[in-house]
């Protein structure tokens, strides 16, 4: 059996910045996952994103991002980390002279995916799973 390899494993983990935000997080993404962080304004989906970028400090608990440990990141390592990681925010502007296809393929190109069927299976799943399939 292959062993699991985790891009994102968070065990309890606590953050705060300046107050307590989220607590008793537990997260796990595996190598090759789409995921999608949903919630209400104040939920605390971005701070969750920040603290997996290293912009917000682990204040409890165990995290490793793609083979950093985040309880013990040096400031140096930090562009490191964020060169591995593929994060969309919701205020990202699409590239305006391609479609929403296009610009999902686009991602997945600059991330090294290159099988051109699985490319077009996994963001035509990804558009369905939001509801926006009809807008590919």
């Amino acid at each position: 059996m292959e062993e699991k390899q985790y891009v994102i494993q968070y065990e309890d983990v606590d953050l705060s910045f300046d107050k307590m935000i989220l607590t008793g997080i537990n997260l796990t993404i595996e190598k090759g996952e789409f995921v999608y962080l949903i919630g209400k304004t104040g939920s605390g989906k971005s701070s969750l994103l920040r603290s997996i970028y290293a912009d917000i400090p682990i204040e409890a608990g165990a995290a490793r991002v793609c083979g950093f440990d985040l309880n013990k990141i040096k400031r140096s390592q930090i562009p490191m980390l964020r060169r591995k990681l593929g994060i969309v925010f919701q205020d990202f502007q699409l590239l305006k002279d391609r479609s929403v296809f296009d610009n999902l393929a686009f991602v997945l190109r600059a991330t090294g995916m290159k099988d051109k069927q699985a490319m077009r299976e996994r963001i035509l799943q990804a558009l369905d799973d939001v509801g926006l399939l009809q807008k590919a």
